[in-house]
């Protein structure tokens, strides 16, 4: 059994972890660090969770002496800096932003905060196991990609090439917001309610330029859901195609990846939500040569912790879905 720990336990994608984790077959979860809810159960913040597990926090050096397989991440941007360099465990997931830019300039101009750990950034893969399976798996440190940047990444690297031109227009559950009250995550802002914010200049259109090389826009929307999100994705294309060809650029492409889903019809969030999948559909073609392409994802699990589990997965040699 592969020894694991959590830091950063009590948020939403902590919690995901937790759930995964704790069903897994080959790993045992040894720590929950919550500076927040130490010596709190679970159950006390999550009603629905079915067991007596408690937040621990432990020190680094506590934790560096329990000699773990793998330390998962869930911490703020900035502050996995502070933790990871000390960390001594053979595999390390951060699901912050702050190994997601290979290049240091890039991520200090997008969060406004100089990088504090340019050894260790040039080590980190891009979690995205559809791109970088083989990559991910001889890694010690992965950066588990953003949620947005999941979804626009998978729905448009494939045609990327095709097209001149990528529109991003998404919508997200107010999970997304994290656990931390504040205006996007109440409940009450979205009653009959679509909040746009960051129209052309999210964090995460800069971490989808990495990997799609396409002139892009990207603007997101939160809307009066928990958890989901969808990307419907305007490409205008160079040549004249139809969705035939299309659909089989996306199939060839995702032949092999078990998380992927080309659908016929026009996916939505009931096809995602609680599951790891990224279900992709709709393909049409208008009559100015658009292309359009819905994608749907579980921010908190495809996303987040659910994609997080899926590099462990990989990195430890396990079947890719192994608790999934």
């Amino acid at each position: 059994m592969k020894q694991i720990g959590i830091i950063g336990a009590s948020g939403y994608t902590g919690y995901e972890l937790i759930k995964i984790l704790k069903k897994h077959s080959k790993v045992e979860l040894n720590v929950l660090n919550s500076k927040s809810y130490v010596g709190k159960k679970v159950k006390e913040l999550y009603p629905d969770f079915n067991s007596e597990d408690v937040y621990t926090n432990y020190s680094i050096d506590e934790i560096n002496k329990m000699k773990l397989d793998c330390v998962f991440l869930a911490v703020p941007h900035t502050t996995a800096f502070e933790i990871l360099p000390k960390l001594k465990s053979k595999k390390i997931i951060d699901l912050s932003a702050d190994y997601r830019f290979k290049k240091i300039q890039k991520y200090e101009e997008v969060y406004g905060t100089k990088h504090l750990d340019g050894k260790n950034n040039k080590k980190a893969v891009y979690g995205l196991p559809e791109l970088f399976k083989n990559k991910i798996k001889k890694s010690k440190i992965v950066a588990n990609p953003g949620c947005y940047a999941t979804v626009c990444i998978l729905s448009a690297f494939p045609i990327q090439k095709l097209a001149k031109y990528i529109v991003f227009d998404c919508k997200s559950g107010y999970s997304g917001a994290g656990k931390k009250p504040g205006y996007y995550n109440d409940p009450k802002n979205y009653e009959d309610n679509i909040l746009a914010y960051k129209l052309t200049k999210h964090r995460h259109k800069y971490e989808i330029e990495q990997f799609i090389k396409t002139k892009l826009s990207f603007t997101p929307q939160v809307i009066d859901t928990f958890q989901g999100m969808m990307c419907t994705t305007h490409a205008i294309l160079k040549k004249k195609s139809n969705k035939d060809e299309i659909i089989k650029v996306f199939k060839d492409f995702y032949k092999d990846e078990p998380f992927i889903k080309i659908m016929d019809k026009i996916p939505d969030l009931h096809d995602i939500q609680k599951n790891n999948y990224c279900c992709i559909g709709g393909f049409e073609i208008d009559e100015n040569n658009q292309l359009v392409v819905i994608s749907v994802i579980d921010n908190l699990l495809k996303g987040a912790s659910g994609q997080a589990v899926q590099n462990m997965n990989l990195m430890f040699g396990f079947d890719e879905n192994l608790g999934l």
